[in-house]
């Protein structure tokens, strides 16, 4: 996830996805963890397209918890979130991690880091700054352990 330039786009994105994050929110809540986000992931009102979730090692880069990319050039194809294995057998922080990641299925290239954070925390009803450092603490870690 990056950042992007364009204040009016980003206000429109950013907006959506705190709109679709609270849609979420009810009709999943309002515990989400990680049985319910796998119910989100297959729920195309709420993640665009189709996504597979895998855990792996390779391909992490250092500093980075995990990567979405395209199945094909066709969106409709769908996504696959790789998680680092590290977090394999932590369903409790899967849902956070999950939905940092995601909003690239949604939004594609206009997604930012901003739009992650807004879109995560609003889904699991956080304080971003502290959904934000969540993510941070959860990454750093992984690293750590290296």
């Amino acid at each position: 996830v990056k950042k992007r330039a364009g204040k009016v786009i980003h206000s429109a994105v950013s907006n959506h996805a705190i709109e679709k994050a609270k849609e979420i929110r009810a009709r999943y809540g309002p515990v989400i963890d990680y049985p319910a986000m796998l119910r989100i992931i297959n729920d195309r009102k709420s993640i665009r397209y189709p996504l597979e979730i895998q855990f792996v090692s390779d391909g992490i880069e250092p500093g980075l918890f995990g990567k979405t990319e395209p199945v094909s050039e066709t969106p409709e194809d769908g996504y696959i979130i790789s998680l680092h294995q590290h977090f394999e057998d932590r369903p409790d922080v899967l849902p956070a991690l999950i939905l940092y990641q995601s909003v690239l299925v949604n939004y594609g290239d206009l997604a930012t880091a901003d739009d992650a954070e807004l879109f995560g925390s609003a889904v699991l009803d956080m304080d971003r700054e502290d959904y934000y450092a969540q993510i941070v603490a959860l990454t750093d870690a992984l690293w750590d352990d290296d």
